[in-house]
Parts: structure tokens; C-alpha cells; sequence
């Protein structure tokens, strides 16, 4: 770490900014050091155009997909589908590391210097500067759900977690914090960031940013992922009472819930979706089987038949800007429902699951579908939350996440002649730390 620090106080001074006016249109201008309020929103427009796309590739590793064998050459995903972590393939792809830092760094260079920017309102500023909290927040929310132990009330101040970033030294030395103290970070971040933000939410093609309304669904992201239910349902509440559309393709499939044009978005921030994936890949067969594929529309918008192999179906959900998706409507209605249904109050948790099934199904399985979810248990009614994310959010980055934080369930992979299996609980839910991150910082091993 201390070695990537050094190189990312030197990109500082060469960093290339992009403003970005319009969602889709991305204009580079070259700066040394930001001073303007224009300078800082340009390099916070580079920090978020530089986020990893780790959430789509992370899909091989879950029960989402099998590997399409009349592909000539996988060598580049076959060890991440088959949790080979130890001497993998040299054509392995990696999981990133330095550019999540590289993210951190350029937040936090706005975050120690924004507020001495010249030529904008103290409006202007105190919204980067919050946008920049934020961003960190997310940074170091992907890297300890990649490379830590999943958060663990009762173990989480001893859990190894990751490094936290929160200051431009060259020559501080970086320990990896525990997943409690980098939960407590991120939660302060997104309370520090959300104390300066003023704008409520952005406008279609500007809403990759950071808004009011998207840091509360992180926070009620984030506070799901700790297992603390009662919070994570009073901030999604607090979304919806802001925006509660629901892309309704029970009747109109022209628009994908996920686009950042859907009336869904809230946050389009994120590539959650991988080419490779789409590739090099066909669903697996319990993803198959978790739609029924007649009546719920989202079958025939997410996947369509196989040209290589009669029965197999490939992922249709593209990887390209229009796709890019970090949090959406449907991820509080979902949050809400496993929330309250974890605490008892089926009713809501029923309630809020019919509410987005009936903008996805057809109205007679529909109708159906909210006889057969009366009758459900407690415990039926939480798996059953559970496999609507599933097919909701389908390799949109969630399930992976899902599974350190629930279940941690058994998976088996096959491909030619190699089979693997995930057992239930393995370490292997957890990434390793990336050679290059040991080899930068001696403080780190795995």
C-alpha cells in the first residue's frame, strides 16, 4: 500500500480530468491541480468514470451461470468459475485492487481540499465534497465485501477486512482494519457526505452522481449487509417516499428496469453487468428454473435462446453505458420486504414483495402469486425474498453479495472435464488479496 500510495500522489499531478455534461457525453480537459469548482468536479466526474467492474465479472463465481463449452478458449474466466484462487492461469482475470485506491485517492483529495476551491458557490462545493464522502463510502464498501470476511455482528471487530484509505501520505504504513472499523468508516462517510449534499436527486443523464436520495439507499444497503434490519428498512422507507416508481413491464416491455433511463434509477453509477458474462456463458440451470418463463416478463427482457446450444439460454442484459446500475427502486421494495419479514411483520414484507411482482408478471399467475405468498411461513417468506432478488436482479452484481450475506450455500461448477465445488460456508466466499496488494505492501497476507 505504501508503494501504490506513492504512485497514486504522482498521478495526482498528471491526472487527466473529464467533465461530463451529459451521461453519454464525456468531454476530457487537462488540468495539473484542481482549484476551481469546475477543476474539482472534473476530477470527481474521472473518479467516477474509473470504477471498477468487478460486480459483473464476480457472476462466475456464483450459481447464475455455466460456462458455454463450445467456446474455444475460457483460460480467463475457467479458475474464477471454478474457485481456483491458488496459481491460477497467467490469462486469469484479476479482481481489482489499486484502482478501487486509485478511486479512494481522488475522493479524498477533494475531500481535504474542496472546500478552498475558487469560483463556485458554497452550494457547488459542499455537493462535490459530499459526492466525494460518498464515493469513498462505495470504494471501500465493494473492497471489504470482496476481500473481507462477510460482517459478522458478534465477530466483525476481529474479522480482517481491508485497508482504509483516508488521506494522501506516501509514507504512511497501511495495516488492513477489521471489517467492523471499516463499516463504522463507511457509515460515517455516508452520514458526513449526506450533512453536505443539497441536491435531492440528479436528472436523467446526470444520476451517475451521488444524490440525497441515492445515499439513503446505500445506507440502507449497507445496513442490510449488517444484519441490521430495523435500520436498513427506515432508510429504504425513506427512499420510496421520495420515489417509488416501479418500471411496470407487466404491460410495457420497452424499457429495461435496470437502464438508467428506466424510472427506476436512482444511482446509474456502476458496470454491473460483464461482457465476458454475456460471452462466454449460459445461464445456469437453477436460474432457469427460478422464472416461470411464460408468465414473467422479465424472462424474455433478461435472456434469450442459444444459437450454439438447443435448450441453453445466454444473459441479454448488455454490458454498455445505458446498462450501468448501482441502486434502483426495486432494491428497496425487496429490502423493505426481507426486512420486515425478518422482524416479524409478514404483512409489510408480503406486501411490498406483491407490489413488485405485480409490475413484473402477467395479471392471472400474478393473481396466483399472491395466493400462494399468503400461505407462506416465516421461513418460506424469506427464501422466498430471496430467490425474487435472485431473478431481479439477475447478474446485476447483487447475488454474489447475497450469498456471503445470507446463506452462503453449496454450489458445484463443471466445465469439460473439471468439476468444483463451493462448499457451505467455504473461505472461498471470501477473494484473496491480489498478489500485487502483498507484493506493495509486506503488511498484508492471506
Amino acid at each position: 500500500m505504501k508503494k501504490l500510495n506513492i504512485y497514486i500522489a504522482l498521478l495526482l499531478a498528471v491526472v487527466s480530468f473529464s467533465a461530463c455534461d451529459n451521461y453519454l457525453d464525456v468531454k476530457p480537459k487537462d488540468r495539473l491541480i484542481p482549484t476551481t469548482t469546475d477543476d474539482f468536479r472534473a476530477l470527481l466526474t474521472s473518479a467516477y468514470n474509473g470504477i471498477p467492474a468487478d460486480k459483473g465479472r464476480i457472476a462466475f463465481r456464483t450459481d447464475e451461470v455455466k460456462l458455454n463449452e463450445t467456446k474455444y478458449d475460457l483460460t480467463e474466466v475457467q479458475d474464477i468459475y471454478l474457485w481456483n484462487d491458488v496459481n491460477q492461469s497467467s490469462n486469469t482475470l484479476g479482481f481489482s485492487w489499486q484502482q478501487y485506491y486509485k478511486m479512494i485517492m481522488y475522493a479524498n483529495h477533494i475531500i481535504d481540499a474542496g472546500a478552498d476551491a475558487t469560483e463556485g458557490s458554497s452550494e457547488e462545493i459542499d455537493q462535490i465534497v459530499g459526492e466525494a464522502y460518498l464515493l469513498r463510502a462505495l470504494m471501500h464498501f465493494n473492497l471489504v465485501n470482496l476481500y473481507g470476511l462477510p460482517y459478522n455482528s458478534a465477530t466483525a471487530n476481529t474479522d480482517k477486512g481491508v485497508p482504509l484509505s483516508l488521506k494522501i501520505d506516501t509514507e504512511a504504513e497501511y495495516f488492513a482494519s477489521s471489517v467492523g472499523e471499516v463499516y463504522t468508516q463507511i457509515v460515517s462517510d455516508i452520514t458526513d457526505g449526506i450533512a453536505k449534499l443539497n441536491i435531492e436527486t440528479y436528472e436523467t443523464g446526470l444520476n451517475y452522481r451521488f444524490s440525497k436520495l441515492a445515499a439513503l439507499a446505500f445506507q440502507s444497503r449497507v445496513y442490510l449487509y449488517m444484519g441490521d434490519f430495523e435500520n436498513a428498512r427506515k432508510f429504504a422507507l425513506e427512499v420510496l417516499k421520495v420515489k417509488a416508481d416501479l418500471q411496470d413491464i407487466s404491460v410495457d416491455t420497452s424499457v429495461l428496469p435496470y437502464a438508467y433511463t428506466s424510472v427506476e434509477s436512482i444511482l446509474a453509477l456502476e458496470d454491473v453487468i460483464s461482457s465476458m458474462v454475456e460471452n462466454a456463458s449460459f445461464i445456469s440451470d437453477n436460474m432457469k428454473a427460478a422464472f416461470n418463463h411464460d408468465n414473467d416478463n422479465r424472462f424474455g427482457m433478461y435472456f434469450k435462446d442459444s444459437d450454439d446450444v438447443a435448450g441453453e439460454f445466454i444473459i441479454t442484459k448488455e454490458h454498455q453505458s445505458t446498462t450501468k446500475c448501482t441502486f434502483r427502486t426495486s432494491e428497496m421494495y425487496l429490502t423493505i420486504a426481507e426486512c420486515a419479514a425478518k422482524l416479524d411483520d409478514l404483512d409489510q414484507a408480503r406486501n411490498y414483495l406483491n407490489q413488485l411482482k405485480a409490475k413484473r408478471l402477467l395479471t392471472d399467475f400474478y393473481n396466483t402469486e399472491v395466493t400462494r405468498i399468503a400461505g407462506l411461513n416465516k421461513a418460506e417468506l424469506i427464501a422466498e425474498i430471496a430467490n425474487e432478488r435472485y431473478r431481479e436482479f439477475a447478474f446485476e452484481g447483487h447475488r454474489w453479495f447475497d450469498l456471503r450475506r445470507t446463506t452462503q450455500e453449496q454450489i458445484n461448477h463443471a466445465y469439460k472435464t473439471e468439476s468444483a465445488t463451493l462448499n457451505q460456508g467455504d473461505p472461498r466466499y471470501t477473494l484473496r488479496y491480489p498478489d500485487e496488494a502483498i507484493n506493495n505492501n509486506p503488511n498484508l497476507s492471506n
